[in-house]
């Protein structure tokens, strides 16, 4: 950058405290500035070959910090258009640029993460308020950069960047809308500048002071279209940060969707096993209800046959009953016979006595009657007798 910048910041009581450099690529700019030791200095850029070599350059200096980030008006992602020649590196896609400069060529495309310069500064717990100048070549993105820079601005003295006249790069501002937006800030342009081509060039702001009796200030409050652009900003951030949330909350649903899909396909493998097993289960049921019908056929069989076999055991136990009546009248007919039968053996033993006396006395003459009561006594014993052998 060609710009005398240390004549610019005596000219207008400037004295640097604190500086960010967007766009450092090699370091030349803050060398050439020649600051001192002092000034606490942030080196950003997007290229991680470019922050590498800036890290190497100025390894012994404390002072001053070396970031990779891709600034732009919002925090989301970008894509950064790699050239031929990394100083013309830049996160919008070339437009006349390649025109004026058809020797360089793109040569890759990266999506990085994008910062704006407010949330960059709190993400790396460092104050807006330790930093008053500000320093941007981006290639065409130094508004988006202002765009999400409006906390610092209020605490900037000066401000050197690189403005365009043509659209080199789509969807980059013209210095016009720059000087627009930086007077919103109370920013004039104090110096400009196109040392390398007409179509772009260099401009240096500095806020606007009012004299009173304690020194030169800056003019305060801003203006009210930068009061609306600092809320519009805020809002525009707050919305970002919501979007963020609803996209870890889409992933985490897409997480828990898939788990639940898992589970799903597990829980329908289980319900066509538990089918299976129920129609096996409905299957044995229906030949456990055939055998059961079977055996209600065979018990109704076996209780008819009971029935039949308990009528024949009542049948048989009647005429069991009648049997033993006709035994028990048996066995009383044969105890009267045999109570006969002593008596008759009785009264045999009588008659053999008798006739064995008669035997013993000859001279005795036995009646004709006594004779005929013996026969009767024999006849009616050897009856008795034979019956009796008959039962």
């Amino acid at each position: 950058m060609k710009l005398d910048f240390f004549n610019l910041c005596q000219q207008h009581n400037i004295t640097p405290r604190g500086i960010i450099l967007i766009g450092a690529y090699d370091g030349k700019t803050v060398k050439r500035l020649n600051l001192p030791n002092t000034v606490k200095t942030l080196l950003i850029d997007a290229n991680q070959g470019a922050v590498k070599r800036l890290q190497e350059n100025f390894a012994d200096s404390p002072h001053i910090q070396v970031v990779q980030a891709a600034i732009a008006n919002h925090n989301d992602t970008v894509t950064l258009h790699l050239t031929s020649l990394e100083s013309s590196s830049s996160i919008l896609p070339w437009k006349q640029y390649s025109e004026i400069y058809p020797n360089i060529k793109e040569i890759q495309q990266l999506t990085l993460s994008s910062r704006t310069l407010d949330t960059l500064l709190e993400e790396l717990n460092l104050s807006p308020s330790d930093f008053n100048i500000l320093i941007l070549d981006i290639q065409g993105a130094e508004l988006l950069a202002l765009e999400g820079a409006t906390q610092l601005l209020n605490t900037l003295d000066a401000i050197y960047t690189t403005v365009h006249y043509q659209e080199l790069f789509e969807g980059g501002a013209l210095a016009e809308e720059v000087n627009q937006f930086l007077a919103d800030y109370q920013f004039d342009c104090v110096a400009e500048g196109s040392p390398y081509h007409p179509a772009w060039g260099e401009a240096f702001y500095v806020r606007q002071t009012v004299r009173t009796e304690d020194g030169v200030h800056p003019v305060k409050p801003l203006s009210q279209t930068s009061q609306l652009l600092q809320e519009t900003q805020q809002q525009l951030e707050t919305l970002q940060s919501q979007y963020q949330d609803v996209l870890v909350t889409l992933e985490e649903t897409q997480v828990q969707l898939h788990a639940s899909r898992g589970n799903l396909t597990e829980l329908e493998s289980q319900r066509d096993q538990i089918l299976a097993e129920l129609e096996q289960s409905q299957s044995q049921q229906q030949q456990l209800q055939t055998q059961l019908e079977q055996t209600q056929k065979e018990s109704d069989q076996s209780r008819s046959e009971l029935h039949e076999v308990r009528e024949e055991l009542e049948l048989t136990q009647f005429q069991l009953d009648e049997v033993q009546v006709e035994l028990e009248q048996y066995v009383s007919q044969f105890h009267q016979q045999k109570e006969e039968i002593t008596q008759l053996k009785t009264e045999l033993e009588q008659a053999k006595t008798q006739l064995t006396q008669v035997q013993h006395q000859p001279e005795l003459t036995v009646s004709k009657k006594a004779k005929s009561d013996n026969a009767v006594l024999v006849k009616l014993l050897a009856k008795v007798l034979a019956e009796t052998i008959e039962d």
